[in-house]
């Protein structure tokens, strides 16, 4: 199920407003960014269970460097309010924005290799109360549909789509370019789907 960004928060719709700036930032340093292979983590729960799992501080330490065969990547920024410092500190103004919109429980860069996919799954919610509002900004996209079970949106760069992650959803990539990007949860009260 989308949602409109500014149905969760108006902080978060003013974010398309600025990224150009971010833009600019993320032209000039995003090669120095930290990159983790999380293609294995897709295989064993994605793949096998049909949901994903939170990728916990000890996941990015132990993932493997992602180079450009992997499929599936992250640059993670924050998880569980910490940030991760190597990624924050080459993007500061990413970083400023997600702290002012309160866009840090978790948050990161994902890279989705050409003629790549993340197939139909649901995101658990943390508990039976609260939901999880999955936010994808993307940065360098060209042919990458996110579809949930009744809907299906072309993503734009620039251009911020949310929906509640516990709905099963999946992402592809139809091209052959790669698809960059920034990712970011917000949790409300609501029915939780564990």
């Amino acid at each position: 199920m989308f949602l409109k960004p500014s149905e969760v928060s108006k902080r978060y719709s003013a974010i398309e407003q600025v990224y150009p700036m971010l833009k600019q930032e993320w032209d000039r340093f995003h090669h120095n960014l930290e990159w983790k292979d999380f293609s294995h983590y897709q295989d064993q729960t994605i793949h096998s269970e049909g949901k994903g799992h939170e990728i916990l501080e000890e996941d990015y330490f132990l993932a493997p460097p992602a180079d450009e065969t992997t499929e599936w990547a992250i640059a993670p920024l924050y998880y569980r309010k910490i940030p991760y410092t190597p990624n924050t500190d080459t993007l500061p103004r990413v970083t400023k924005t997600l702290k002012w919109a309160g866009a840090i429980q978790y948050a990161g860069f994902v890279r989705l290799k050409g003629g790549c996919q993340l197939g139909w799954h649901y995101d658990p919610d943390p508990n039976k109360y609260l939901q999880r509002i999955r936010f994808q900004l993307p940065f360098c996209t060209m042919g990458t549909i996110l579809q949930t079970e009744t809907q299906e949106k072309v993503q734009a760069e620039g251009k911020l789509q949310c929906f509640v992650s516990s709905a099963l959803h999946k992402v592809q990539n139809q091209s052959d370019s790669v698809r960059y990007a920034l990712v970011f949860d917000h949790f409300r009260m609501g029915k939780g789907k564990l």
